[in-house]
């Protein structure tokens, strides 16, 4: 046995380096054909309805499209997700209150976000998973249908009214 592997070693080494070779080239093209199938689609709620209910020379538009576009700029400065990699989708926008999901592209899962506009700009207060500290979401005034409960500072779970 040790003579054959002595004769034809350069034979297994030449196997091996061929399915290593189909290995990466299985995970290359599954990760490609994964990012075809990825096509890009609005990355916010609050940008495709403002084009589905108002013109384009509506002010109110305008507005929403521009909300949408700082609400993803704080939120991927806050995650710490490129801007190019980003999915901000904006499920409830009051003007000054926003909340919404994110993700990266091509990633599964992801968290959620609340954000309150003061002063003109929009400030990302949460993001993640779990439930905001009341800290976070008392002093700027969050509506309780936005956000429900919060842990207060003895850890305890608090429903907002």
């Amino acid at each position: 046995m040790e003579n054959f592997f002595k004769k034809y070693w350069w034979a297994l080494l030449l196997i091996i380096i061929l399915l290593l070779l189909f290995i990466a080239w299985l995970l290359f093209m599954g990760k490609n054909e994964d990012e075809d199938n990825n096509t890009p689609t609005p990355t916010t709620t609050a940008t495709s309805q403002a084009t589905k209910s108002a013109t384009p020379s509506s002010k109110k538009a305008e507005e929403t499209e521009s909300d949408a576009d700082l609400l993803k700029k704080a939120v991927s400065k806050k995650t710490g997700i490129d801007i190019d990699l980003i999915v901000v989708e904006i499920s409830k926008n009051t003007g000054k209150y926003a909340k919404g999901l994110v993700s990266a592209k091509g990633e599964m899962g992801g968290g959620y976000w609340i954000a309150v506009k003061e002063d003109g700009k929009w400030s990302v207060v949460f993001d993640g998973q779990s439930t905001p500290e009341c800290s976070l979401v008392d002093p700027p005034g969050f509506p309780a249908d936005m956000v429900p409960e919060c842990i207060d500072l003895s850890g305890n779970l608090k429903v907002r009214k």
